[in-house]
């Protein structure tokens, strides 16, 4: 059910040839089921076998294969992470640690060292008291020998006094 061809159709065109006469097309001229339309068939079905083992079947399994491996990468990493994060955990738990343990230490020299300064500052109190109290008993020893002294040079002045004005 030829029309016509791209030659003729040119022809006709240029005026050189009348176009043949259009048929009055029925659903019956276009549609007629005959034994091509059978191979046909076959023919696309073994294509589609044909293709479904040696195109289709190949990719899907590398596709499944790259979305196993991608997937197991994934979960891979996800440990990975998970691992670092309570490794991270860990150092700052232990950072921590050494921190308070510092601390510790530290209150306790600072502890050590005012029990110290306390002692050192009773100690130079006690020296400091026994030193005043020596000194006042020695100046209270040189207030009583001066008295001495001057009770005795009193009596001899008072002496020296009483012949002068008598005299």
């Amino acid at each position: 059910m030829r029309l016509f061809s791209s030659i003729e159709y040119h022809f006709c065109r240029l005026g050189l040839r009348k176009p043949p006469p259009l048929k009055a097309l029925t659903a019956m001229n276009v549609i007629s089921l005959d034994l091509s339309v059978v191979v046909i068939i076959l023919l696309v079905f073994s294509l589609y076998l044909v293709l479904k083992k040696s195109f289709f079947d190949p990719i899907n399994q590398i596709l499944v294969e790259r979305d196993a491996r991608i997937n197991g990468t994934v979960e891979e990493a996800k440990k990975i992470v998970s691992n670092a994060e309570m490794q991270s955990l860990d150092y700052q738990e232990s950072i921590k640690r050494a921190r308070l343990e510092g601390y510790r230490i530290q209150e306790d020299f600072r502890a050590e060292s005012l029990k110290e300064r306390s002692h050192v500052v009773l100690e130079g109190r006690s020296k400091a008291e026994s030193l005043v109290n020596s000194s006042k008993q020695e100046i209270g020893s040189q207030v009583a020998r001066a008295k001495q002294g001057l009770e005795a040079e009193v009596s001899g002045i008072a002496d020296g006094i009483v012949k002068t004005i008598l005299r």
